[in-house]
């Protein structure tokens, strides 16, 4: 390996494990709630006691699309155990056009039609993809704008799963957001 190939490896890994972006100095709790194509309502509720990975995505966005395999597989691995991925589209897409997409592009996880605003129940959606993590506890805990990977998720989940495990009351040292 060469010292320039050694140098980007390096760098891909230190910035790959800093990703991830503290939303605010104290975890918040998040209410919402939209239907999937098939008519199911997902709430933060639904999903207590599991990770969840909010990513926000266009139909015609280059990096949502590379990231969308790889959120699929992530969402396959965890969704019986301790994380799920919800896609949430605001182009307000026709239901045929988003079940045609999810279908060709073999999308496993369920995805939301939300009407478009720029503030989200989970922060600011100013480019795409942009995807927020839910603690277990259902609290707003991290952000990434751009692309992500498998990866990236399993890294910050493992980091941080310890604080959320069996944890019956918040204390000081648990209720910061961590970096990804």
């Amino acid at each position: 390996m060469s010292i320039k190939q050694l140098i980007i490896s390096i760098s891909i890994f230190l910035l790959s494990s800093q990703l991830f972006s503290q939303v605010t100095s104290a975890a918040e709790a998040i209410s919402f709630s939209s239907k999937d194509l098939q008519g199911d309502l997902h709430t933060i509720e639904r999903y207590r006691g599991k990770w969840i990975v909010v990513n926000y995505w266009g139909i015609f966005c280059g990096p949502c699309l590379r990231e969308m395999p790889e959120l699929s597989v992530f969402h396959n691995q965890h969704k019986e155990t301790d994380a799920v991925v919800l896609g949430i589209n605001q182009e307000e897409l026709p239901i045929e056009v988003m079940a045609s997409f999810r279908d060709k592009m073999k999308i496993s996880f369920p995805l939301l039609s939300v009407p478009f605003e720029q503030v989200t129940p989970f922060g600011n959606v100013t480019i795409l993809p942009t995807t927020f993590i839910i603690s277990p506890e259902g609290k707003l805990v991290a952000r990434q704008q751009g692309a992500i990977t498998m990866q990236m998720l399993e890294d910050y989940i493992q980091r941080n799963k310890h604080e959320f495990q069996n944890k019956k009351q918040p204390t000081k040292s648990n209720e910061n957001k961590k970096s990804l």
